[in-house]
């Protein structure tokens, strides 16, 4: 499969509506909604949050777009110890067409080429995404209330045409460069 064209680029305060509705979007697809979910309450407090991951020096809040216009959602920190995978989410009509696991894998060439793990919390619930962790080579390194730590090390790695690739079956993939 190729993967499409798709760009990530700084979140701006005029995303912050959309990085709600894409996560909101994504969760709702997967039925990870509960019962009682008070939406008007989750969404004031998930757009004032991103307002202050806009300005966070410690983190990069971006927007996965793909031909144009705005799919995904992606968090990132970078500490000298290690590079953390805040979250990631795409729109349902994004998603399985590649562009996650690339975004995922160039993570891991970059801390590969760092020398860090690259770390990450998921929901204990959310089997979409520990489908995806689990088949890029993430470990379970311990819990966090309803979420588990997962990390992932250079210990998959291969390097092929000079770039760092991570193929846990053991079979071809794109060279992903540092």
């Amino acid at each position: 499969m190729t993967t499409p064209p798709y760009r990530i680029r700084p979140a701006e305060p005029g995303d912050v509506a959309f990085l709600a509705d894409v996560s909101l979007t994504a969760t709702r697809a997967q039925g990870r909604l509960p019962a009682d979910f008070d939406e008007a309450d989750w969404r004031g407090g998930f757009e004032e949050w991103s307002l202050e991951s806009i300005d966070d020096p410690t983190t990069d809040l971006s927007v996965i777009e793909l031909d144009g216009r705005r799919v995904g959602r992606l968090r990132i920190s970078r500490t000298p110890e290690s590079v953390e995978l805040n979250g990631i989410q795409l729109h349902p009509d994004a998603q399985n067409r590649g562009i996650g696991t690339a975004i995922i894998t160039e993570l891991q060439s970059e801390a590969a080429a760092r020398g860090v793990p690259l770390e990450l919390h998921v929901e204990r619930d959310n089997l979409d995404a520990r489908r995806l962790y689990n088949r890029l080579g993430f470990t379970k390194t311990g819990e966090d209330g309803a979420e588990d730590v997962m990390q992932w090390d250079r210990g998959g790695l291969r390097l092929r045409d000079g770039g760092v690739g991570h193929w846990p079956d053991g079979g071809s993939g794109p060279t992903m460069r540092g």
